[in-house]
């Protein structure tokens, strides 16, 4: 769900500006399960579970939510659209302009409201 969001005709050209998606397969990818315990940790939330890093590998910023720390997954639900926004402030650096960052927010929010759950 989260690569069909970051797919979408508004969203990638911008996504692409200031990030690079790379996906492990913690079942599939040699490495992966290893790779994602060293990154997450002992943070809660299941999968899709995301993280950004600096050019030296750093982290940014997690999907687990700031203050509570729960994993936004896939985002759907307001306040995990609020922080996969935030994540994506935090990390865009010069390359990715406010206007961009707001035209991903209203893509963001048409995409996820009709799979909320009721």
């Amino acid at each position: 769900m989260l690569e069909e969001f970051l797919g979408r005709e508004k969203v990638a050209p911008i996504y692409n500006k200031g990030w690079v998606d790379v996906m492990i397969d913690v079942d599939r990818d040699i490495g992966g399960k290893a790779l994602n315990e060293r990154l997450k940790g002992k943070r809660s939330g299941g999968l899709p579970w995301s993280v950004i890093l600096d050019p030296n590998g750093k982290e940014i910023v997690s999907s687990n939510a700031e203050p509570k720390g729960g994993n936004i997954g896939g985002p759907v639900a307001p306040e995990e659209c609020a922080w996969m926004l935030e994540m994506l402030k935090r990390s865009s650096g010069t390359k990715v302009s406010f206007a961009e960052l707001k035209v991903i927010d209203e893509e963001l929010e048409i995409y996820s409201a009709p799979r909320r759950r009721r």
